[in-house]
């Protein structure tokens, strides 16, 4: 479920992400009820398989029986903040009758990521980083821009009048819009790139780095976008708070 509405006092309209992409507006009866049986719904980032009637337009939801729970991203508010951040970078970009398979991949493998051991801030900028060509973003943390080398141990800064990396022998005064990167966020970054959404088993690298590397995404994200998250803004003040 992505998104929901109140209809009436006691029904509720639910949009959920199809397997196959797809957005399906449902007529849930009765949502609000305390004896409801979509009470499942009610809180928390679930996977579940849906039985509904529908023709065309808005269908009738019957049933729901969760597949996944996601315990832990459920059961932690740290990480289920970053659940929901992951939400965010991908739903903002469904567009209506939109049909993209790789959003709904995206969504369970971030969160299957979530509930293992990987890092969050980690897992997000993963999905930051798959997302970046559906908000009409691109990064290149491929080659750098003034002498093209493609040795990745080279990479010390990103210039944004250049739109790419640059290694540390090409530093110069004159290349403007420039700022340092760690040469590990900039390898993470571009191994995240590339790799295939189903290979990724984990994301296993430390605390810092996941959120050096969710940082570097969100510059990426404020220059290229536009686009800010709520999410975004909450995990900003937890780390202002210290937490």
């Amino acid at each position: 479920m992505i998104r929901q509405a109140n209809y009436s006092e006691s029904s509720r309209i639910i949009t959920v992400l199809t397997e196959d992409g797809s957005q399906v507006p449902l007529m849930s009866r009765g949502f609000n009820k305390p004896k409801s049986p979509f009470i499942v719904l009610r809180q928390g980032i679930k996977e579940a398989l849906f039985t509904y009637n529908r023709f065309k337009g808005m269908g009738t939801l019957n049933e729901v029986d969760v597949i996944q729970p996601f315990k832990k991203v459920n059961g932690d508010f740290t990480v289920y903040t970053y659940g929901s951040y992951i939400m965010e970078l991908i739903t903002h970009a469904l567009e209506e009758d939109m049909k993209q398979d790789s959003f709904y991949r995206l969504l369970i493998r971030s969160l299957g990521l979530l509930e293992g051991e990987s890092e969050p801030a980690g897992v997000t900028a993963f999905t930051g980083i798959k997302m970046l060509p559906y908000y009409g973003g691109q990064i290149n943390v491929d080659e750098c821009a003034v002498c093209g080398t493609r040795d990745r141990s080279l990479f010390t800064h990103y210039s944004f009048s250049h739109h790419s990396v640059i290694c540390a022998r090409c530093i110069n005064e004159e290349i403007k819009g420039i700022v340092p990167i760690s040469n590990r966020v900039l390898y993470l970054a571009g191994y995240m790139k590339h790799v295939p959404i189903d290979n990724v088993e984990s994301v296993n690298i430390s605390k810092e780095n996941g959120r050096l590397l969710l940082s570097f995404i969100e510059m990426i994200y404020d220059e290229y976008t536009g686009v800010y998250f709520k999410s975004r803004r909450l995990i900003k003040s937890m780390e202002d708070a210290g937490q």
